[in-house]
């Protein structure tokens, strides 16, 4: 069955009740095309992350409906179609790079050890460039070397998507470069629809398909925006005016006044 994306309707957010109630998200509709690089781009306090979670069944809405697939996203829960890559790689620190890599997928196939579980693991571990830190612990990883176990724990699970909630935001500039070059060669091999949250305009510009811009109080989509520069893209690709076009209407976007 070809996968058909995701779609949500309606969605909104709400924390509390009665006159102290949060609304995080109001009326937002968003829908994202299967084998795309999607980002989530705005303020802190937009709802971004929240919007990640609902989108892959780790909160419910308040109001609306998500679709994975067709299915409902809870359904798409239960057929593992998410891996997530949260913003801290919160490996456990007494199991190795691999070992951290395989926990999960045992986990979700309730199974100790198996060649499939192995070659998975050894496979995903090779898709980020890690094959020769096998058998490092996380204490003896950079925070970029963590950060594409991270990976690599959620691409052995072979989901048809990637959940990625600013996974690069605590890394230096030069790692953070990196990163988003070894992210963009991982998508082009596996064509895994990605959503990604990030509050760096050049990344989401160099990564993207699709930016979805979004605004505050409530928080919700201020505009979706294609980013129609070839692909494979490299970081020469931040000197060419069409990307810095795209990155100065961004700014400008999200300028206080035009988000609030």
């Amino acid at each position: 069955m070809e996968f058909e994306g995701i779609k949500a309707q309606g969605l909104e957010k709400r924390y509390g009740s009665g006159s102290t109630a949060v609304t995080v998200l109001e009326d937002l509709d968003i829908e994202i095309q299967p084998q795309s690089f999607v980002s989530l781009l705005g303020p802190s306090g937009c709802g971004k992350s929240t919007l990640l979670k609902i989108l892959g069944g780790i909160e419910e809405a308040s109001a609306g409906d998500v679709t994975v697939n067709g299915l409902p996203v809870a359904d798409a829960v239960k057929e593992r179609q998410f891996g997530l890559v949260p913003q801290k790689a919160a490996l456990l620190p007494w199991k190795s790079a691999i070992d951290n890599i395989r926990m999960l997928r045992q986990i979700a196939t309730r199974k100790k050890r198996g060649a499939d579980i192995d070659e998975a693991a050894s496979k995903a571990l090779e898709m980020v460039g890690l094959t020769a830190a096998a058998n490092k612990l996380p204490h003896q990883l950079s925070g970029g070397m963590a950060q594409r176990v991270s990976i690599a724990r959620a691409l052995a699970l072979d989901p048809q998507i990637l959940l990625m909630d600013e996974p690069f935001g605590a890394l230096d500039a030069i790692t953070r470069d990196e990163m988003n070059l070894r992210l963009a060669d991982v998508w082009a091999e596996t064509r895994k629809t990605i959503v990604f949250v990030t509050h760096s305009i050049p990344e989401a510009v160099f990564l993207s398909d699709v930016i979805h811009v979004m605004g505050t109080n409530p928080g919700r989509i201020v505009e979706t925006l294609e980013i129609d520069l070839p692909r494979p893209r490299t970081l020469d690709v931040f000197d060419d005016p069409t990307f810095q076009e795209y990155t100065a209407h961004l700014r400008r976007q999200l300028e206080p006044k035009a988000v609030a």
